[in-house]
């Protein structure tokens, strides 16, 4: 299950997007946690976390998004979810995450509620 994680940083402003492929796993916490602190360096307020291309979550990278949630609000930043599947949708609002990171079924929609 070493899947290599890639997290990479788009700008869809006024959103920071990262895309997430692989696996969500404990080995995501450097590629995650550098796409994050580079977001911050370019003054990111609110980001996307693109689920759309990750294949597994376990409870590691799961905690490694709750690492990046308790961040974004000592930083006053916007931590935002899109690409769940269902099942992953499921575990994040069964978590409690979805009240502090809304939970978005697109990009789409992350950016009407940004503009909202």
């Amino acid at each position: 299950m070493a899947n290599q994680t890639q997290a990479t940083l788009r700008d869809v402003p006024p959103l920071t997007v990262i895309d997430l492929a692989g696996e969500v796993t404990t080995f995501a916490e450097d590629a995650v946690n550098r796409a994050y602190k580079q977001a911050s360096e370019r003054g990111a307020r609110h980001i996307l976390l693109n689920f759309k291309d990750v294949d597994y979550i376990n409870s590691a990278g799961i905690s490694v998004i709750i690492g990046l949630l308790t961040e974004a609000r000592k930083t006053e930043q916007v931590l935002m979810i899109t690409g769940l599947n269902a099942h992953y949708t499921k575990i994040f609002q069964m978590m409690g995450l979805a009240q502090y990171a809304p939970l978005y079924e697109t990009e789409e929609a992350a950016l009407q509620g940004v503009n909202a």
